[in-house]
């Protein structure tokens, strides 16, 4: 699910924005969600209560609390969406490096700018969704996903199996196993091995080939739960 608010104070703006971002939805991104509000602070008052937000598109000149101050108390909580303004007025260019906003879009809004800069924030969020920071042996390392074949314990750490190369982790596979829930399709197929299952190749009875000819042990106590995890991956793919 991504989720999209507008806020501005002029319903006009709200209902054009909305209409183009529900157009390029239905034929790029189904799943999601568009929000719209009528100043900064009815905004902010529903942000703070879950913090869902992934992209919202800011007029800057409102009433009380105007856009660009919306959009400091957005960054001063620490939160990495993506903000997009939208002005008449093209002249806060250097506040919003200054929020590092992804984009400025000029009224009188046209479709074509609208779904380009969704294009570029989906392509953000999907950057940012592939590739996280994990602890190696001599610091952090940057790690692709997609890339990741498997993790095997080590002791108290781990290492992890990527297509390309083996990281020794300074973690345990069970705190890997927590960072990686929210990244990819990744579950336990022995008590030592956590296997991604959208890179397996083939599931036996006592043994999981994986995509690069890798061959991992399977227990008879997992063996249905990762072969029914990977038929219902396959066929979602």
């Amino acid at each position: 699910m991504l989720n999209i608010a507008v806020v501005d104070d002029e319903q006009v703006h709200r209902d054009i924005l909305t209409k183009y971002i529900s157009e390029w939805k239905e034929t790029n991104f189904p799943d999601m969600n568009i929000e719209h509000y009528d100043s900064a602070e009815a905004f902010y008052f529903a942000w703070c209560g879950d913090q869902s937000c992934d992209i919202v598109f800011l007029d800057i000149v409102m009433g009380k609390t105007n856009g660009v101050s919306l959009a400091r108390k957005l960054r001063e909580k620490g939160k990495d969406m993506a903000i997009v303004f939208t002005t008449g007025i093209p002249d806060y260019m250097q506040e919003g490096y200054e929020v590092e906003a992804m984009h400025y879009l000029l009224k009188p809004l046209k479709r074509e700018k609208v779904w380009e800069c969704l294009e570029k924030c989906f392509q953000r969020k999907e950057t940012e969704r592939k590739r996280f920071l994990l602890p190696g042996e001599e610091g952090l390392v940057k790690v692709d996903v997609e890339r990741i074949l498997y993790a095997e314990a080590e002791g108290h750490y781990c290492v992890l199996k990527c297509m390309e190369n083996r990281l020794h982790l300074k973690l345990g596979i069970r705190e890997l196993e927590q960072k990686l829930g929210e990244w990819g399709d990744f579950m336990f197929c022995h008590r030592s091995y956590l296997v991604n299952v959208r890179r397996i190749a083939r599931v036996g009875r006592q043994d999981i080939v994986m995509d690069d000819g890798t061959v991992v042990p399977v227990s008879r106590r997992l063996y249905n739960a990762v072969n029914e995890r990977f038929i219902k991956t396959f066929i979602a793919l």
